[in-house]
């Protein structure tokens, strides 16, 4: 998109996947200062492994692909959605994104 300006919704959409993808890397870090103390794995690191970020971001392009660019109800209830799932993700309780372990 060089050049061209972002619509409302696109920037609401970046905006929301950032958010997700820094409090999944938050998490991540949170794991792993917890299985091996003393270990730092960079941003990068991070977001290559198999983890909360690497799922975060299937999911956000899986969802994605599912809705064309012109149904705005759609995407609006799919941000709605996703809000409701950060605020899910940031409870000090949920140690992962996704679930698996």
């Amino acid at each position: 998109m060089s050049g061209s300006r972002l619509s409302g919704l696109q920037k609401e959409v970046l905006a929301l996947y950032r958010l997700i993808l820094r409090e999944a890397v938050g998490k991540d870090r949170k794991k792993l200062a917890a299985s091996t103390p003393g270990s730092h794995k960079t941003v990068n690191q991070l977001l290559t492994t198999r983890s909360s970020t690497s799922y975060a971001r299937t999911e956000f392009r899986k969802q994605s692909q599912q809705v064309r660019r012109s149904d705005f109800k759609t995407i609006e209830y799919k941000i709605r959605k996703g809000k409701k799932q950060l605020q899910l993700l940031k409870m000090p309780g949920v140690n992962l994104v996704g679930g698996n372990t």
